[in-house]
């Protein structure tokens, strides 16, 4: 009975995705002559990125009026966004186009076949395949073929504020741990909680923590750092990361930090109520828009790289095509084009400070003045002695999950740093 209430929910549950978004696979359909892609995105509402997307959607859309039009579907949340792709994935029925940045749809999506080589199209359009280097293709590539665009590169650091920072004493960034834990204790004698943390939705703010540990842990740590989906956590570099990242959570975040998300890691920091957020430099945004942080908020932000000199730096998977006729697949791929062009990635990066993925988008002086954070982040990151991909980037999706579950796990005391790890190997043991 129990077997068959699930396998019921189950259904119910796919079947309330359907009727929300997908309805039937590849769900793009022809009004008279216009081919309507339908585009389920977590760039929308308060996310920082929206506004770009909007802007670059209404440019294809004027581009392409009569031909192609596309119909944004709001998914908040990027965790809600990966959970309906993978609904989705399992009915037969994933959108024409899909971001796969960070999460490794594209690897679930091509192991269902679901997924369209792209390659044949980047030769074929030499102008926009020279947008990308060498790296980037071959990140976006599977066995030679490449299966995905990005529009954007991750370069990740950390947020803080000036004026807390002065009224601890703090004068500089820290270069090493034992320099950043002090000034923990520091910013704490002081009366000010030192980080915005999180552990739902994947955990990402404290997730760029582990990855950082792990990341200046020796040679062997960073090659393990920029591996596609590791299947074994018991390192003990790793253990000792999990270790220290649960002494940031038990000592020096806020209550919310165990099972909050994001949003609230955000609202903590734009308030003024901690020190330091890990975010990349989309995020900047938030700083001066006033419905998010107080006016002049923006001027107090400072940007950091990692102690040990260390900066997440690296190519992001991108848009990826699972459309299965023709005329859609033809639709799918202008889409993603434009979605990369330098125009859109000009837009996206002077709207929201997305750093693009193209080589030939330039990062004017008027960029520098409009995000000067995003520029100082882009010097600080030449100069790092270790780059490497960040943690999420890498992991199978499932473990995402195991993240959220076992992080408060970890901070209550039922398990330990060295069971954690174990556990999020046997989730990545389950993908083989």
């Amino acid at each position: 009975m129990k077997r068959k209430l699930r396998c019921l929910l189950a259904g119910v549950l796919t079947g309330s995705l359907c009727l929300s978004g997908c309805g039937q696979a590849n769900p793009q359909a022809e009004q008279g002559d216009v081919t309507v892609i339908k585009f389920p995105t977590f760039q929308v509402g308060v996310n920082p990125s929206a506004p770009a997307i909007e802007q670059i959607t209404q440019r294809f859309n004027e581009k392409f009026e009569g031909k192609y039009r596309i119909e944004i579907e709001e998914v908040p949340g990027d965790a809600n966004y990966v959970e309906k792709m993978k609904v989705l994935l399992s009915a037969d029925s994933l959108p024409a186009v899909i971001d796969g940045r960070g999460y490794n749809l594209l690897d679930m999506a091509l192991s269902r076949d679901a997924v369209v080589d792209l390659t044949p199209y980047l030769e074929a359009d030499p102008e926009w395949k020279a947008q990308f280097d060498e790296r980037t293709l071959e990140y976006n590539s599977r066995d030679g073929k490449v299966y995905s665009i990005p529009a954007e590169r991750s370069v990740i650091g950390y947020f803080y504020n000036k004026e807390l920072f002065a009224k601890a004493g703090i004068t500089k960034t820290a270069e090493t741990w034992e320099e950043l834990f002090a000034q923990f204790e520091q910013l704490k004698a002081a009366g000010i909680t030192p980080l915005s943390m999180d552990t739902a939705d994947s955990a990402w703010s404290s997730s760029l923590w582990l990855g950082a540990f792990m990341a200046t842990a020796g040679p062997e740590a960073q090659q393990f750092m920029d591996q596609m989906m590791p299947s074994d956590y018991n390192d003990p570099a790793f253990v000792e990361g999990a270790r220290r990242l649960n002494e940031m959570l038990q000592n020096y975040t806020t209550d919310d930090a165990i099972g909050g998300k994001f949003e609230h890691a955000a609202n903590n920091f734009l308030s003024g109520k901690t020190a330091i957020i890990a975010n990349g430099p989309w995020m900047t945004g938030s700083f001066s828009d006033p419905t998010k942080a107080p006016e002049g908020f923006a001027d107090k932000v400072g940007v950091a790289i990692y102690p040990e000199s260390c900066v997440y730096s690296a190519p992001m998977l991108g848009y990826f095509v699972a459309a299965k006729e023709e005329k859609q697949i033809e639709a799918a791929v202008e889409m993603v084009k434009f979605f990369t062009s330098d125009e859109a990635q000009q837009i996206a990066l002077e709207v929201s400070g997305l750093l693009p993925a193209s080589q030939t988008v330039e990062i004017t002086d008027d960029i520098r003045t409009k995000y000067p954070l995003t520029a100082e982040l882009l010097d600080l990151a030449k100069g790092a002695e270790i780059q490497v991909n960040y943690l999420q980037a890498t992991m199978y999706p499932n473990l995402l999950d195991v993240m959220s579950q076992e992080l408060p796990s970890l901070v209550a005391g039922q398990i330990d740093a060295a069971e954690f790890c174990d556990r999020l190997t046997q989730a990545a043991l389950k993908n083989q």
